[in-house]
């Protein structure tokens, strides 16, 4: 393998690179559900990259999601059907591509996968360049969805082009897939990873574009949501009020205060238990409250409030399909208990509701992926590591479904992911192209 002149493709190719993010980022490629009124998808952004694709002489698929050909994973997490009367899926194609290898029956395959969606920006005042604009200052690229995640499905589109002109193909099978839907959902990915198995492809390793801020992330957590409702009894809060007991009012705020102190004492007892900690994660799992809602007058005690909820569950925690509900069971028996604490709650407790599950999915660090990719990235970057992702990536619909192990890699600070004025380094992405692809040629020629 000849590495010098991967690197000399692609920095000689370094400003079509960025060119090409740019023009992505330009397209709008909003998830639907975040934009409506504006009219975007991911339409536009896909066929960019199916011109460019191309232009490679690979082999070419695309097709739309079809929820009702994705029913035998309706109870499975992430598959999310309520979004069909706010969302068309119809023309906003998934893109699947081959390279075909040199000796396919020889050489190991891999599959470089990412999602084109984003978040909305609809606070473009707030910005230091309009988000769509993707404007470049100082060696900084500034636009939504250039770390969450165009940079590293951009760069791994590249890599895979620097392969080609360089004539280095390898002897596996390179495949790449462009994903609609992932910010809601996943169900692009879900509906990837069901084309393959349907098909009987068989893939040995993959990468998603997920950022990682150039390490390795070989693990990503459950993220479970729900919504609590605390319940109390109104009546009017500036004259003198009977005790609850003879048919005063109860302040729901006031509860959910109580209730969010309990919690806020559950979080330190899982910040030091081991089951709630991970070697790879720089964060312990805990339970944070994202929202509140309560009240309806300024002159009434408040008779409801509710609590929306993020849970994170580590993969060790979880069941065959990702799931948590040893931890939804745990939170729940502490939800009861400390409510049978408090006079008012223990007869009227808050009442839970389950929103939605992401899953999760590990690889273990001896993997031989691993081994090759983390190499080939301490070529790149020395300073790479082995991480995990507190967040939520798809990678689990490939491992449980067409069964791929799959780790994440991207340029990008993940903490600036859906931020205002998100923002790369031109170079990181470029340092990501090149990992990406001398990864592949030395996976892809090693036996089988």
């Amino acid at each position: 393998m000849n590495t010098q002149v991967i690197y000399d493709y692609i920095d000689r190719h370094k400003d079509d690179l960025i060119g090409l993010l740019q023009e992505c980022i330009r397209s709008k490629p909003v998830n639907p559900l975040y934009a409506t009124q504006h009219g975007y998808n991911e339409a536009a952004c896909e066929k960019i990259i199916m011109e460019k694709l191309e232009t490679l002489g690979v082999e070419l698929y695309s097709f739309d999601v079809e929820l009702d050909k994705l029913e035998e994973y309706r109870d499975m997490p992430g598959f999310i059907t309520g979004y069909t009367d706010q969302i068309d899926f119809r023309n906003r194609p998934n893109i699947v591509a081959k390279l075909p290898g040199t000796d396919p029956e020889h050489g190991r395959s891999v599959l470089l996968i990412g999602h084109c969606d984003v978040v909305a920006a609809d606070d473009t005042e707030l910005w230091k360049h309009h988000p769509f604009a993707a404007e470049v200052e100082d060696g900084v690229l500034y636009g939504r969805g250039c770390v969450d995640e165009l940079g590293g499905l951009v760069s791994q589109l590249i890599a895979i082009e620097a392969i080609i002109r360089t004539d280095s193909r390898p002897k596996g099978d390179i495949w790449f897939s462009s994903v609609v839907c992932e910010e809601s959902g996943g169900t692009g990915v879900l509906a990837v990873a069901d084309w393959l198995k349907k098909r009987g492809i068989r893939i040995d390793a993959g990468i998603m574009g997920e950022p990682t801020d150039l390490d390795i992330s070989l693990l990503c957590r459950n993220i479970t949501w729900g919504d609590m409702k605390i319940i109390g009894r109104t009546g009017h809060l500036e004259e003198w009020q009977p005790h609850w007991s003879e048919g005063g009012p109860v302040d729901a705020i006031k509860k959910a205060r109580y209730i969010m102190d309990q919690i806020d004492r559950l979080n330190e007892e899982w910040s030091s238990r081991p089951d709630k900690n991970h070697p790879l994660e720089k964060l312990p799992c805990q339970v944070k409250v994202a929202m509140i809602n309560g009240g309806h007058h300024r002159s009434s005690y408040p008779a409801v409030c509710e609590l929306s909820f993020n849970i994170q569950i580590l993969p060790h925690e979880t069941n065959a399909l990702g799931l948590g509900p040893g931890v939804r069971k745990e939170f729940e028996d502490f939800i009861a208990r400390v409510s049978a604490a408090d006079p008012w709650l223990s007869g009227h407790p808050p009442i839970i509701d389950w929103v939605c599950e992401a899953d999760c999915s590990e690889v273990p660090k001896d993997h031989p992926f691993v081994k090759v990719f983390e190499k080939n990235a301490g070529t790149t970057r020395r300073e790479s590591r082995l991480i995990g992702s507190g967040f939520h990536t798809d990678t689990g619909w490939l491992m449980r479904v067409p069964e791929i192990p799959v780790v994440n890699y991207g340029p990008g600070n993940p903490a600036l992911a859906h931020s205002t004025n998100e923002r790369c380094r031109v170079e990181d992405v470029v340092t990501c192209c090149k990992t990406v692809a001398l990864t592949c040629l030395e996976w892809c020629n090693m036996s089988v």
